[in-house]
C-alpha cells in the first residue's frame, strides 16, 4: 500500500488548488471584456471665400450637399461683423470676432501682432499639447500668416497663392494644390487638425458674378470637386485607422452682392454656414445656431483642450454661440442675360484668366477680399 506523508499531501492538495485557482483567472481573464482605447479625435475645417450657400444649392455641387446631408447644416449671418476676409478667417481662426480682434479690414489692422493678444486655435492647441500636430493648407498667403502668427505656430503652414519664385499662381490652380496637399497630410500623416482655405469661388464672386452669375456657380463646382477629394481622404484615413474618429467643419467668411462684391450689411454679404459631419452631429439637421466664431472653441472641444473663458463663439457640441430661431440671411438665387457653363468653352477664359489677373493683387492686403 502506497503511503503518503502528511507534508507530501499538503504539497498535492496546494497544487490542486492552485491548480484549480489558475483555471478560473484564465477562464475570466477570456470571457472579461476587454477594454477598447479611447478613440483619438481629428478635425479638418475646410474654409470656403466667398460662398453663398443658396448658391451651392444652385451649382453642381454634390459633396457640400452630402455633407450637409452627412451633418449639421448652419445657415447664419454674420452681422454686425465686417463683411471681409482677414476679419472673418482671424474669427474662425482665433474664436474672437471683429469687435475684439480688431481686425477691420484686409489693410492694416490684418496684421500678426494681433494673435499675440488673441492667440489662433494653432497657438492654443500647440500650448496646451504640443504634442499635437496642427497644419494650416491653403491658397491666399493672409491665412498663411494667421496661422504662423503667435508662439507657437501651427506646425506646419503652406500657402499656395505664390509659387517657390514669389510669382502669383491662378487660384483654382493654387486650390488644386492646396486640396491635394490636405489629401495627402490626412491619408499620410494624419495631422490632429488640418485647416485649409480655398479661394476662387470669392474671385469669381468679384470679377464676374455681377455680370454671369453662372461663372460663380461654376467656381463653386470646381472647388466641390476639391471638398469631394479632402472628405474622400478623410473617409479613407478613418477606415484605415479605426482608432481615429474624424471631424469635418465646413464655413465660409463671407457672401457677395448679386452685382458681385462685399464689405457692406446686405443680407448677400452677411451670409454665413457651417457644416459640422461627424460624431454627435445629428445627419441631416438643420439648426442656425453655429456660428462663425464657433470653429476654433468646436476645435479645441473635439480635442479634449481647454477654451479660454474670453472667447465669443462656444463649442458647437454644446450647441453654439448663434441665435437658433434665426432666420438666415435672405439670399434668392441671381441670373443674368448670360447663362450657361463657363467651362469648357471660349467663355472658360472670361473665368479663369481674372483669377490669373487679380491674384498679384489678391495675395497682398488689398480691399477687394
Amino acid at each position: 500500500m502506497l503511503q503518503i506523508s502528511p507534508s507530501t499531501g499538503a504539497r498535492a492538495g496546494r497544487r490542486t488548488v492552485l491548480g484549480v485557482a489558475a483555471f478560473v483567472l484564465a477562464s475570466l481573464a477570456v470571457s472579461a471584456p476587454v477594454a477598447a482605447d479611447p478613440a483619438t479625435d481629428k478635425v479638418v475645417v475646410i474654409g470656403i471665400d466667398g460662398t453663398l450657400w443658396s448658391e451651392v444649392l444652385a451649382a453642381d455641387a454634390p459633396a457640400l450637399r452630402r455633407l450637409a446631408a452627412e451633418g449639421t447644416l448652419s445657415r447664419t449671418s454674420i452681422a454686425p461683423h465686417t463683411t471681409m476676409s482677414c476679419p472673418s478667417w482671424a474669427t474662425a481662426l482665433t474664436g474672437v470676432w471683429d469687435s475684439k480682434h480688431g481686425i477691420t479690414d484686409n489693410g492694416s489692422s490684418c496684421n500678426p501682432a494681433v494673435f499675440d493678444t488673441y492667440p489662433t486655435v494653432f497657438t492654443q492647441i500647440e500650448r496646451a499639447a504640443p504634442q499635437l500636430r496642427t497644419a494650416s493648407i491653403g491658397t491666399w498667403n493672409t491665412i498663411g500668416m494667421i496661422a504662423g502668427g503667435g508662439s507657437p505656430s501651427a506646425d506646419r503652414v503652406v500657402s499656395t497663392q505664390l509659387d517657390p519664385s514669389g510669382a502669383g499662381v491662378c487660384e483654382s490652380a493654387a486650390d488644386t494644390t492646396a486640396a491635394t496637399l490636405v489629401a495627402e497630410a490626412i491619408e499620410e500623416d494624419g495631422p490632429d487638425l488640418v485647416f485649409t482655405h480655398l479661394d476662387q469661388v470669392d474671385i469669381a464672386g468679384h470679377t464676374l458674378r455681377g455680370t454671369w452669375p453662372q461663372a460663380y456657380r461654376d467656381a463653386i463646382t470646381r472647388v466641390d470637386e476639391l471638398v469631394d477629394d479632402i472628405t474622400s481622404a478623410v473617409d479613407a484615413r478613418a477606415a484605415a485607422h479605426p482608432g481615429e474618429r474624424w471631424t469635418v467643419l465646413v464655413t465660409t467668411d463671407h457672401g457677395h452682392r448679386p452685382d458681385g462684391g462685399h464689405g457692406g450689411s446686405s443680407d448677400y454679404e452677411n451670409a454665413s454656414f457651417v457644416i459640422a459631419r461627424g460624431p454627435g452631429f445629428a445627419p441631416g439637421r438643420e439648426y442656425n445656431g453655429y456660428a462663425l466664431a464657433d470653429i476654433t472653441p468646436t476645435v479645441l472641444d473635439l480635442l479634449d483642450l481647454p477654451v479660454a473663458p474670453n472667447l465669443d463663439g462656444l463649442s458647437m457640441r454644446a450647441g453654439g454661440s448663434g441665435d437658433p430661431d434665426a432666420i438666415p440671411a435672405r439670399t434668392p438665387v441671381v441670373d443674368s442675360p448670360i447663362t450657361g457653363s463657363s467651362s469648357g468653352s471660349a467663355a472658360a477664359a472670361a473665368v479663369n484668366n481674372p483669377l490669373c489677373a487679380l491674384v498679384s493683387g489678391s495675395a497682398g492686403t488689398g480691399s477687394g477680399r
